[in-house]
Order: structure tokens, then sequence, then C-alpha cells
């Protein structure tokens, strides 16, 4: 089983940050509170924007929006396995965040999926559900913290969706990365029009291909993070056979209207750790 400590390791990857906790200061408070930068207090609602700052500052990002780009385009769609997705843990060029573990995770909801191996086909919000097997999920505390809770559906059920819930989708890439996808790729007509916002996937078998790794300093060992969604299918565009989900942000959005539309549109709930 990963532990929690790798799991911040996981969001320094994700943010390009050091990330540290109020727990782990308490403890190591010299050694915790990071280097140079003062410290932002990093909470769930400003998780993915804080993740979409960050892929700008970030080149495992870039080479990630370029096979993006690619695969949009339909050309050389393998090639994203080729590329080195490992980010320095170390080294990260980010600001320096720091949580409260009691009220960022929700260990009530975490999920070992490590062993799993779906015989049936599930559902969440009308749309497929490709589970994650193979992966272990910290699950994000997010009860309670939005416009209700209808948009998670229903507690420990099987395959079936519920009414009122959004579909999951995996991971995401930022708007300035898809800013490029405008510019290398604009095709009128028959849907074929990819543009600024936010992309993720529903599908576990295509976000690893823009899953970052990182070693971790407390085991020695290499692990993949990805971040497990909830879309609102309001907000939502489909594109390449319903392989790839955007949100779209118009270019002359404000920040203050952006963190709106991302709250109303891309909810994350899950951490997903998988030792490679």
């Amino acid at each position: 089983m990963i532990d929690r400590e790798v799991a911040l390791e996981a969001l320094c990857t994700l943010c390009n940050a050091n990330v540290t906790s109020v727990q782990t200061q308490a403890v190591f408070p010299r050694a915790a509170r990071g280097r140079g930068a003062p410290q932002q207090q990093l909470l769930i609602k400003n998780f993915i924007t804080t993740i979409l700052d960050a892929d700008e500052t970030c080149q495992v990002s870039r080479s990630n929006f370029v096979h993006l780009q690619s695969v949009l385009q339909g050309v050389d769609q393998a090639a994203g396995f080729a590329r080195g997705n490992h980010v320095d843990i170390r080294t990260v060029t980010g600001r320096n965040h720091i949580i409260d573990e009691n009220e960022f995770f929700d260990p009530r909801f975490d999920y070992d999926f490590t062993k799993l191996k779906d015989t049936e086909t599930y559902y969440r919000g009308g749309e497929v559900y490709e589970r994650p097997c193979g992966w272990q999920r910290f699950a994000l505390k997010i009860l309670d913290k939005y416009d209700g809770n209808t948009w998670l559906g229903t507690s420990y059920r099987s395959t079936q969706s519920v009414p009122g819930e959004w579909p999951v989708s995996y991971h995401g890439t930022s708007k300035m990365g898809a800013d490029g996808i405008i510019d290398g790729y604009y095709k009128p007509g028959s849907g074929q029009v990819y543009g600024r916002g936010i992309y993720s996937t529903p599908y576990i078998s295509e976000a690893i291909q823009y899953a970052k790794t990182f070693t971790s300093n407390k085991t020695g060992k290499k692990y993949q993070v990805i971040l497990q969604n909830r879309i609102n299918p309001t907000y939502r565009q489909k594109h390449n056979n319903d392989k790839y989900w955007l949100v779209p942000i118009p270019e002359e959005t404000s920040t203050t209207e952006e963190q709106k539309m991302v709250e109303r549109a891309i909810r994350p709930y899950g951490l997903l750790l998988k030792e490679v």
C-alpha cells in the first residue's frame, strides 16, 4: 500500500511546487517549510486552477501539450509512450503550498483498485466509467464543499448511474497548452474544433499517456500520478470520438470568472497513484 507521505509528493509533482502540510510542520517545523517563496494555502476548490497554473512552468506539461495536439490531429498517437514524463520533485520550480491534511484528504473514500479487474461495465453520469484498475485512490475531501453533493452520485453502489451525477474523467491539461492547439490545428465543421480550455479523458488508459511520474524521496520507488475528476456535462464538449472532453475557457475570460467556470465544470475528487 502507498502511504500518505507519497501522496504529498504526488501533489508536489502535479503542482510543480513544494507541498507540505500543517501536520508535517508540527513534527518537522524547520525542514517542512519549503524553499524560498512564502507558503500559499492549497484548497480543494483551487486545486485544479493551481495545477493549470503550474503546467505553464513544467517542461513535462509542455511536452504533453505537443502530444495532445498530435493526438487531436490523429497523428503519431503512440509517441507519448516514448516521452519522458518524469518530474524531479527535488527541483520543482513553482510556489510553496501548504495543506491541512484533515481538510484535503478524506480516507473514508480511499479505494485500492490495484488488484481489481473489471468484468462488468460501470456507468457514472450516464457515461461509461472506466474504473482505475491497477491504481490506488486517495480520496479528496469534497463533500459539502460545493452546491450540494448530487454531482457525486450515491456512495457505495455498483455499476449504474444515478440522476443528477456527473461523469468521471481523468487528468487534464491546461488552457495555455490548448492555445497551441488552436494555432496548430483549427478545422471548422464536423465538430472538429479544438480550442482553449481544459482537456481530460473518460479513459484511464488514455490518461496514462499524460501521467507524470516521480521518484519518492521516502521510498526510493517510482510512481505515476493521475487526477480523477467529475465533469459537468452542461459545460463539456466531446472530441476525437469521445476520447477527449473539453471544458472551453474563452481567451478574454477574467481570472475571477475563470475560477467560477472551472469550479462549476470540473471538480477533482481522487488522487490516483501507481507504482511503476
